[in-house]
């Protein structure tokens, strides 16, 4: 059983592939809403590395300065763990809305 939708009714999302043929992905969606919402997800998804070492550069930094928790097992684990995670999406939600909040 083949349900096609017509062409009018389908949202069809393009995205760059390196190492293809074509160069493209095509995607394509029942709501122009599922269309934005999965392209928010993707373009925040590249910087969720990079941000989460700037969270552990500055878990370094702390430590570096004298804020060393490792004495205490809980408040250790929590800005261990909390600051890179915390910094990771922050910084990428903060970096999709300055760089692709305008354009849409």
């Amino acid at each position: 059983m083949n349900r096609e939708k017509p062409p009018s009714q389908s949202h069809v999302l393009e995205i760059p592939v390196p190492g293809r043929k074509d160069g493209k992905r095509r995607l394509e969606f029942q709501s122009q809403e599922d269309m934005h919402n999965w392209e928010k997800a993707y373009r925040k998804s590249k910087w969720f590395i990079p941000y989460f070492f700037v969270g552990v550069g500055v878990n370094l930094i702390l430590y570096n300065i004298g804020v060393d928790l490792s004495r205490n097992l809980g408040l250790g684990f929590l800005v261990g763990v909390g600051v890179p995670i915390t910094t990771m999406f922050l910084g990428s939600e903060l970096h999709y809305r300055v760089f692709y909040g305008k354009k849409t």
